[in-house]
């Protein structure tokens, strides 16, 4: 076996998950991937590759680890990940795979494959290979009206895949170091224009995932974090310059002095002239 069923845009345009290519591959000893980061190749810069190994085996390359996947095991790629895997030779898999988009996936897949691959093995491999072989079966003899049942079954096959499997490699959590980098960029540029929007794109998240991932992160949201960095600068200003209010509230990111000093009492408990007045360089013993 040796297939490839690419799919139609589907006329409705914000399915939760829809594939953009199905297939499958039997007895293929030499079958070997091997794509660099953001690879257009089949359109995986933007979407996610899930594989399903439903006999014999093949291994996974990543972070200098090779993982063995197993029947009743598989993977999962987020959009432009570096992708190496390929098949045992004496032992060659029989796998699965579709690759998918859709709306908000980092949050329905809990941002698994994100930042590495998602390697799981499954309890049960039956109601997931019945599901994929739905789809491989609608894509084969696809016709418009097709669309609604093949997204709803590929919407069953992740919400299966996440509530049925165990995760079989250690996640490196590089979702943390991107928070954290980013973190320390706004840190040092919090007097600039900042969205959450434009700090999820430097870290290359969604709005969304990068909102819930920078609270777990961090511990607190964004825009307290935000607000707490432009305070800080707001005090060093305080306390070594003659700067005036005004000057100080524009310098550090707030658009009126009016906003910048109800912020500064409602944190500090205190009037920013009132904190100079304690805190001003050169009146300390």
């Amino acid at each position: 076996m040796n297939e490839h069923i690419f799919l139609p845009t589907p006329l409705f345009t914000r399915h939760v998950c829809f594939p953009d290519y199905i297939g499958g591959i039997s007895g293929y000893p030499d079958h070997i991937v091997n794509r660099e980061f953001q690879t257009k190749e089949f359109n995986l810069h933007r979407n996610y590759n899930l594989h399903i190994v439903l006999d014999g085996k093949g291994y996974l390359l990543t972070e200098g680890k090779r993982y063995e996947v197993l029947k009743g095991q598989g993977f999962l790629y987020g959009p432009g990940m570096r992708q190496r895997y390929f098949s045992d030779a004496n032992e060659p898999w029989s796998i699965r795979w579709v690759h998918f988009y859709g709306e908000r996936l980092e949050e329905l897949l809990d941002g698994r494959g994100l930042d590495e691959p998602w390697l799981f093995a499954l309890s049960n491999l039956s109601p997931i290979e019945s599901l994929i072989q739905k789809l491989l079966s609608l894509g084969r003899t696809y016709q418009i009206d097709d669309e609604y049942a093949v997204a709803s079954a590929l919407y069953e096959l992740l919400a299966r895949l996440q509530t049925t499997s165990d995760r079989l490699n250690v996640p490196i959590n590089h979702a943390s170091n991107k928070i954290r980098a980013v973190a320390n960029y706004v840190r040092t540029h919090s007097q600039e224009s900042f969205s959450i929007e434009k700090a999820a794109a430097l870290a290359g998240y969604s709005t969304h995932y990068f909102s819930r991932k920078f609270g777990q992160t961090i511990g607190k949201s964004f825009s307290d974090f935000l607000l707490e960095s432009r305070l800080i600068q707001a005090k060093r200003l305080l306390a070594s310059t003659e700067l005036s209010i005004k000057q100080i509230a524009l310098e550090t990111g707030f658009s009126q002095s009016s906003y910048f000093s109800s912020c500064f009492r409602q944190l500090e408990k205190m009037t920013p002239l009132q904190f100079r007045s304690i805190h001003r360089i050169g009146d300390e013993s």
